[in-house]
């Protein structure tokens, strides 16, 4: 719920010598470590670090300003299909810490890099899984089945952590689960406090209204985000066959 801003990349020397590093090391598929064990540690600070970069390129939700796009799930992708769940797992991981390091908390107990921690995690093993299960004779129609049910996983996942903790914890500026808000909430609410102007369609109906404004908030936005970042991904695809580690 808090509002992102664009990161001050004067803060952080660092982050930009990796990236720069990351474009020569890349570059012909890494050959000059000969080690898969070594390049599988290289690739994770690697992506970890595009993952941060990523995560600099923000691109406002119409619906609820306090909500931004971002590509750096692109790199969870990307991890999974070289190297594997395991050293996905850690990029997620190493994207979270380098966030709160060189980004600071976001929110009481950095509750923004937690919940992109959990969004990380959820598309890793999702997509880790399905590439599993589904065996379609065409390449294409696997990655767009699985990007599908991985993203729509994703959101409600995500919804669902908004709804219990998440919102609430931001409400009350300190951990809270939902039912410990001492007011209600509703859609209004949120329109009151931002300006914005969502409606609540009649299908979420049997939803409290707490709920519906969660759902309606966080579900879609979620979903766009995901969908936006396996478009992108699709892309880079190809390229990944001279990297692969797995």
């Amino acid at each position: 719920m808090e509002e992102r801003h664009f990161f001050d990349i004067q803060k952080c020397p660092f982050i930009v010598k990796i990236s720069i590093f990351t474009i020569f090391f890349i570059y012909k598929g890494g050959i000059f470590v000969k080690s898969t064990k070594t390049r599988k540690m290289v690739m994770i600070a690697i992506l970890s670090a595009l993952g941060m970069i990523l995560n600099l390129i923000e691109i406002p939700y119409p619906f609820a300003p306090w909500l931004n796009f971002d590509l750096s799930e692109i790199v969870v992708l990307s991890a999974v299909s070289t190297m594997g769940v395991v050293p996905a797992v850690f990029v997620c991981i190493c994207k979270f810490l380098a966030s709160v390091l060189f980004k600071g908390p976001v929110g009481p107990i950095a509750i923004g890099q937690i919940t992109s921690l959990i969004a990380s995690l959820s598309i890793c093993m999702m997509y880790y899984l399905l590439k599993k299960v589904l065996h379609f004779k065409k390449s294409w129609v696997n990655y767009a089945v699985n990007m599908f049910l991985t993203m729509l996983t994703f959101a409600f996942i995500m919804y669902i952590i908004n709804y219990l903790f998440v919102t609430p914890t931001y409400l009350m500026n300190k951990p809270t689960w939902y039912t410990q808000l001492p007011f209600n909430v509703d859609i209004m609410a949120f329109n009151s406090q931002y300006g914005s102007n969502i409606a609540i369609p009649s299908i979420l109906n049997f939803l409290s209204p707490y709920a519906q404004a969660i759902f309606i908030i966080y579900f879609p936005f979620n979903f766009l985000k995901g969908i936006i970042c396996a478009v992108v991904y699709s892309f880079v695809r190809p390229i990944e066959k001279n990297y692969t580690l797995e």
